[in-house]
């Protein structure tokens, strides 16, 4: 049977063979791909291809229902298939593909896999404590649901993939997702679809997904910015960019008081700085509070003055539970329904500072405006300029949780999603570290704690992939966690100090906590080095400013990987240790300790080398000589 339409792409030719219960077909999208379909006794194989003279390239491959016989899947009509109490949709979009398996037995499950083929990388996915890039890399146990949780720093985990051929995989939020990489299925990625964990209260199980056919990944991911992803409608305050960001954490964790803050303030202006100085956790008398403990801070209003006259904005850490020891607002909360529960209306959290609290429900918009009110009261009365906000993620409350006021196939990343549209609420000097489709929002996305040490695990070389892995989500604002990691089990030396200063000063904002003359060493300058770079990136904040602004206009990423700047460029496509800012400034830091030397890889294009003027005909790649006084960093053209 032979079908010619007119579709969004042009004209579409379908062939399908029918003979019974079996079926084939291949389609034509456009002029230039063409993908076909053949079911097994494996599932149905799936295999596009770009149409390119002399010779055809395969961009995408797959098995869709893994591990089903679908030889019996019957087509009724064009491209509507059913199979047992399932059915199976292929829709022309404007810019590619729609599949959708739906069903409404909540047993049936959907497994849908794609192969990571040799040569192919891909870019995307969830943000994690080892930081894999390119993607593939990475290893995602299918067993737990894929939704923004607590665990292995998973805060960012958007349904998005894409690979170097130039193809997007987007899954849509209503699907109970799962994700399989490199676990049950070595050499795939598996997304399935099933009716477990947090996804309760539903009356259909669907597997609703988009396949984007670009000429490269820059093109591919333009695409999805526009139609997927969404674009961030403003920036945050240009202070926190030029200037750096001053925390208590690492340094004190909780023991603070008006006289440490102060100190610590003192301490930074006596060396030349200014900037932001965050008050950080165990300000509250108790956690839920948001009231300073009038003992430790006896004289906070003064000691916010005192700060301001220093020349600091003054910001706080704020969070979204309320211990239940705090009994004014969690009896409060109990008897107003602000709290995340599950179905027997049970409400206890479990967070880093207790195993009995509370996490509001912030899809509730009268517990949202609760809290909300709190925090005013601070900004008015104590005078506090900002806020940074912590946590976000959906599984601190009881499981599986219930909101009875949303879309159920919304849950549980609604509850995310909710909170950051509410700490956006509160300007442009806020911070969050949790994110769920808020891509537009004009605020600082900071990166999940990251550990005092050189590796990939959570260590400083994740600093240059987890920049690539927010960027590539949508997540162009990023904040970098503080300089030198939070010394979590051991300090930073004064050279891990250094080195990570240098990778974070092309970097959107630079965080500090450890102060740079705390720790040193007899064999170079510590303080004055990093007061080198801190001053390089004020003087180049206006270029990071300028590529936020074209974030803004067309979803660009403010900090590329080096492909940004030739997609099909296989070197540029499999590195994970350089970056770019906008398409001006490539980026080679030294993440290895001890290190003197590194390759560096200049992809097409003519380079200024920033340290020394050399100038640089892309691509080639060479061995940079860096001593602890120097970064790489290469000037466009």
């Amino acid at each position: 049977m032979l079908w010619i339409m007119k579709g969004l792409l042009g004209v579409i030719c379908v062939v399908i063979s029918l003979c019974e219960a079996t079926y084939s077909f291949s389609h034509r999208l456009g002029d230039n791909i063409e993908f076909d379909l053949h079911p097994t006794e494996n599932g149905l194989r799936f295999k596009a291809k770009k149409l390119i003279h002399p010779r055809d390239e395969e961009v995408l491959s797959g098995t869709l229902m893994f591990g089903r016989n679908v030889s019996a899947m019957k087509c009724t009509n064009f491209l509507n298939c059913e199979i047992d109490d399932s059915t199976f949709s292929i829709e022309m979009i404007d810019v590619g593909l729609k599949f959708t398996w739906e069903t409404k037995n909540k047993s049936t499950e959907f497994l849908d896999c794609y192969d990571l083929q040799e040569g192919v990388h891909w870019y995307g996915g969830p943000q994690r404590r080892v930081q894999s890039w390119p993607l593939e890399k990475m290893n995602i146990s299918g067993s737990d649901p894929y939704v923004v949780k607590k665990d292995d720093n998973f805060a960012v985990a958007e349904r998005y993939w894409l690979n170097s051929k130039g193809v997007v995989i987007y899954l849509k939020e209503s699907v109970p997702l799962f994700v399989d990489q490199n676990v049950a299925n070595e050499g795939r990625v598996c997304f399935g679809a099933k009716l477990e964990g947090p996804y309760i209260n539903r009356n259909r199980n669907i597997l609703d997904y988009r396949l984007v056919f670009g000429d490269d990944p820059k093109a591919a991911h333009l695409v999805a910015i526009d139609k997927f992803l969404g674009k961030p409608s403003g920036h945050p305050d240009s202070k926190m960019i030029s200037e750096p960001i001053w925390t208590t954490w690492a340094k004190f964790k909780r023991e603070i008081s008006d006289s440490v803050v102060l100190g610590f303030a003192q301490d930074i202006k006596n060396h030349g700085y200014a900037g932001q100085l965050e008050i950080d956790d165990n300000w509250e008398k108790c956690y839920g509070a948001q009231e300073f403990d009038e003992e430790k801070f006896s004289d906070i209003v003064n000691t916010v003055e005192k700060l301001k006259g220093m020349g600091f904005r003054v910001t706080l850490w704020i969070h979204p539970f309320v211990n239940n020891d705090c009994e004014n607002n969690s009896n409060e909360g109990i008897a107003e329904g602000y709290f995340v529960r599950d179905e027997n209306n049970n409400t206890k959290a479990v967070w880093w500072n207790s195993d009995n609290a509370h996490q509001i429900d912030f899809t509730n918009p009268q517990a949202a405006k609760w809290w909300s009110a709190r925090l005013n009261n601070l900004r008015n009365n104590i005078k506090i300029d900002s806020f940074k906000f912590d946590a976000g993620e959906t599984n601190y409350g009881p499981q599986p949780s219930v909101y009875r006021s949303v879309d159920q196939e919304a849950i549980p990343n609604i509850l995310t999603q909710s909170y950051i549209q509410t700490c956006a609420g509160f300007g442009s000097l806020i911070e969050v570290r949790s994110a769920w489709r808020t891509q537009y929002a004009p605020m600082f996305i900071r990166m999940i704690d990251k550990d005092s040490n050189w590796g990939i695990n959570n260590g400083l070389r994740t600093l240059v992939t987890t920049l690539l892995q927010m960027n590539m989500n949508g997540y162009t604002m990023v904040l970098p966690d503080m300089i030198g990691g939070n010394g979590y089990g051991e300090l930073p030396s004064a050279e891990l100090i250094v080195r990570w200063t240098q990778a974070n000063t092309f970097m959107p904002a630079m965080q500090f906590s450890y102060l740079p003359w705390d720790i040193t060493s007899q064999d170079f300058d510590a303080p004055s080095i990093v007061q080198k770079f801190v001053n390089l990136h004020r003087n180049y904040s206006s270029v990071i400013l300028r590529a936020m602004e074209k974030s803004m206009k067309d979803g660009s990423p403010v900090n590329p990987p080096i492909w940004w700047i030739d997609p099909t460029d296989s070197e540029a496509l499999a590195c994970d240790d350089e970056f770019l800012v906008g398409d001006e400034i490539l980026v080679a830091p030294i993440l290895t300790e001890g290190a003197t030397t590194r390759k560096v890889y200049l992809p097409k294009s003519t380079w200024r080398d920033g340290n020394n003027g050399t100038l640089y005909e892309g691509p080639i790649i060479m061995d940079y000589s860096a001593d602890i006084t120097t970064l790489p960093y290469f000037l466009r053209e």
